[in-house]
């Protein structure tokens, strides 16, 4: 909830000060005066010192007349003088009873984009200004920073503003500038469209639905944000997963192959991780825990094998000698085998990515000209109907040759080449299984063969040692297999570790999931509907109160998709919901401007919403209204800020009618002429030492 309490202008010339004070009251608050005396100065002063400009259009010029920028005079036949300094304070009031005054210069003074913020009620009371703090706003980051004005703004609201699409695909707040369209309806912009205007240049998706899934609180807002929020979480997860994974397909890669680890996260493997890391070892492809055991007991044994002389070994080096070479010459065509196995895998991968390519081709194609097609454009139909495109004679036996064969339809085409797309994308995938095996086994067959062949050098270096000598060749070969041990131990530890993060991930994946398919659907809550059949109720109330007459008010109702006002007329047995566009008169969109923002207001007292208790109108009544309707409208607004919030208004209306209608209902402020006017306040400088 916002109140405002006071309002003032200030406008220096080298000679005085201009000044305006607007004390500001509960219930409805009526500003009167002439036709261009500076109505709506005070109300987009109001826009200005919230720092709200940005609702009025992209542009970031300063939204107030020249009184308050550029020269100014105190009555028509009096002439201008020239403005040196001027400034804006507005005090207002939140439900907690927490006041605060925001001051922001226009001209001659600070920068523009600053906003101070004084506590207590010095406007209003004369109170001593304490505790300010300065923020900035219209730059990065003031929505969402602790310093950005517009940040403090929605605190002291009592707002969480909900995070929103962009048509970019990034997400933002929902910005105060798109929602006070609905709270404050400025004179120029403000009474074009029923709804809003909504600023668009923030590129903010369904921006209408937004704000008022906001402003009236529904449950589908909330379950909106909840299933974005988790969408997002699912996102980070699967990506942590992606991460976490190629990690381990790296291990696992450096010697071998994984199996049993999916692609995605899933609910199996957060309850039941199982993984099986493989090598391929002497030929064939083994458990890395069994081949892990099997060095264990093979290092048991050579560690307790008696160290011999070299006369002793010599004849089993001799024979291990053979077995070597012979192994070594096996593997080494075995690799050679392998890697041209891996070519023409290879080269099998790459007319399948091609053949991939081609039939995306003719699918965008085929769908290009189906779409066509579906235009009424006739372009490539004669052919296949064997009449000439130019001179559209029957050309079936004379240019084309006869074939029985019925070519595929458009529909069929495309159906087909989603199979052989299907087909070949499947077949790709196959084929780079078979490559990482195929790489697999020759890292295995790689590693197997260096190890032999170092095993082969250290035995002829061995028998060239003296006979009597020990025997170094058990004592390498124990040293080689440690190492190889060491190495797997050391990929199966970071197997371990990672399958520790995988499994959290994948049990976090798991509860999103299932939170997600848990949410509603983004159809309204029977709650939310409750609220629109209660706003529905008191526009069409509103608008028999005021004299709609392009339909009957009965017939209006609103939209669930972005809750603009419909009309529902009967077509036949079915009745038949359509836009208000032009079918509506101008003075009736006036009166439907006044119910729908006047009914979201008064909602605020039946059910709970986000609705700040505050909406402003400048000069409602356009299009030559008739004063009846005017006034009908000025006293609901009247009877619903006392039930609760705080109505303002600026109109041109005489001031005697003005009284006669609204005296006991509203607090009226009126001014004769122009609302600035000379003051006894001092010169610029002096009062810039007291706002300091």
């Amino acid at each position: 909830m916002i109140r405002l309490r006071h309002l003032r202008l200030r406008s220096f010339t080298a000679e005085r000060a201009f000044n305006a004070d607007i004390p500001f009251g509960t219930g409805l608050n009526i500003i009167q005066a002439p036709n261009t005396s500076g109505k709506s100065t005070c109300l987009q002063a109001v826009i200005y010192v919230l720092g709200l400009e940005r609702a009025l259009g992209p542009q970031l010029a300063i939204p107030l007349p020249y009184a308050m920028r550029e020269r100014i005079h105190a009555a028509e036949d009096q002439p201008y003088e020239t403005v040196l300094q001027s400034f804006v304070e507005l005090e207002i009031e939140n439900d907690r009873g927490e006041i605060v005054v925001l001051h922001r210069d226009v001209v001659g003074g600070k920068d523009t984009k600053l906003i101070q913020v004084t506590s207590g009620a010095s406007l209003s009371e004369d109170m001593v200004r304490t505790r300010q703090r300065d923020f900035y706003v219209l730059d990065g980051g003031s929505a969402v920073q602790e310093d950005g004005f517009h940040f403090f703004l929605a605190s002291y609201l009592g707002w969480n503003l909900p995070i929103v699409a962009r048509y970019d695909g990034t997400e933002c707040p929902l910005y105060l500038e798109s929602i006070f369209p609905m709270l404050f309806v400025e004179q120029k912009r403000g009474w074009s469209t029923i709804q809003g205007p909504f600023p668009t240049f923030f590129r903010i998706q369904d921006v209408a639905r937004r704000v008022m899934e906001f402003l009236l609180n529904l449950d589908v807002a909330q379950f909106r944000r909840q299933r974005t929020e988790l969408r997002n979480s699912i996102a980070e997860l699967n990506g942590r997963w992606a991460k976490e994974r190629a990690k381990l397909a790296d291990a696992a890669t450096r010697i071998g192959r994984i199996r049993g680890l999916p692609q995605q996260p899933n609910a199996e493997f957060s309850q039941q991780p199982e993984i099986d890391l493989q090598l391929f070892h002497d030929g064939e492809w083994i458990r890395l825990s069994t081949l892990v055991a099997e060095l264990e007991e093979r290092i048991g044994e050579l560690e307790a094998a008696q160290m011999e002389t070299i006369d002793v070994v010599a004849p089993q080096i001799e024979a291990r000698i053979t077995t070597l070479r012979e192994q070594v010459d096996t593997e080494t065509a075995v690799i050679e085998a392998v890697r041209n196995e891996h070519a023409s895998e290879t080269q099998d991968s790459q007319a399948l990515t091609a053949r991939v390519r081609s039939l995306e081709v003719d699918l965008r194609r085929n769908q290009d000209a189906q779409k066509l097609q579906r235009l009424g454009s006739e372009l490539g139909k004669a052919s296949s109907e064997h009449v000439c495109p130019t001179c559209h004679q029957d050309v079936t036996n004379e240019l084309l040759p006869t074939i029985d064969a019925v070519g595929m339809a458009l529909d069929e085409n495309i159906a087909f080449v989603k199979s052989q797309l299907e087909l070949y994308r499947s077949a790709l995938g196959a084929s780079a299984e078979r490559l990482q095996e195929i790489a697999g086994r020759f890292r295995g067959v790689e590693r197997n063969l260096q190890e032999k062949q170092q095993e082969l050098r250290s035995l002829r270096q061995e028998l060239m040692r003296p006979g009597t000598a020990p025997s170094r060749a058990a004592i390498e070969n124990l040293v080689r297999q440690q190492n190889f041990l060491s190495q797997l131990r050391s990929i199966d530890d970071l197997a371990i570790s990672l399958m520790d993060e995988l499994q959290a991930i994948a049990s976090g994946w798991a509860k999103a999931t299932n939170a997600l398919r848990n949410l509603p659907n983004d159809n309204l809550t029977a709650n939310d509907l409750k609220k629109v059949a209660v706003l529905t109720a008191k526009i069409c109330e509103q608008l028999t109160a005021y004299g709609f007459r392009s339909f009957q008010p009965a017939e209006i109702a609103l939209s669930t998709d972005n809750f603009r006002p419909l009309v529902c007329e009967r077509s036949g047995s079915e009745i038949v919901e359509k836009e208000i566009n032009f079918e509506v008169s101008a003075s009736d969109a006036i009166r439907l401007k006044w119910a729908y923002l006047l009914a979201a207001f008064e909602l605020q007292c039946v059910h709970k919403t986000n609705h700040p208790g505050l909406v402003i109108f400048d000069e409602p009544g356009q299009q030559e209204i008739d004063s009846g309707s005017l006034f009908a409208f000025l006293k609901r607004a009247g009877v619903a800020a006392l039930a609760g919030g705080q109505v303002i208004v600026s109109t041109s209306e005489p001031l005697t009618l003005v009284r006669q209608e609204m005296g006991e209902h509203a607090q009226i402020i009126d001014f004769p002429g122009f609302i600035l006017q000379p003051s006894l306040d001092g010169p610029p400088n002096e009062i810039e030492g007291r706002l300091g």
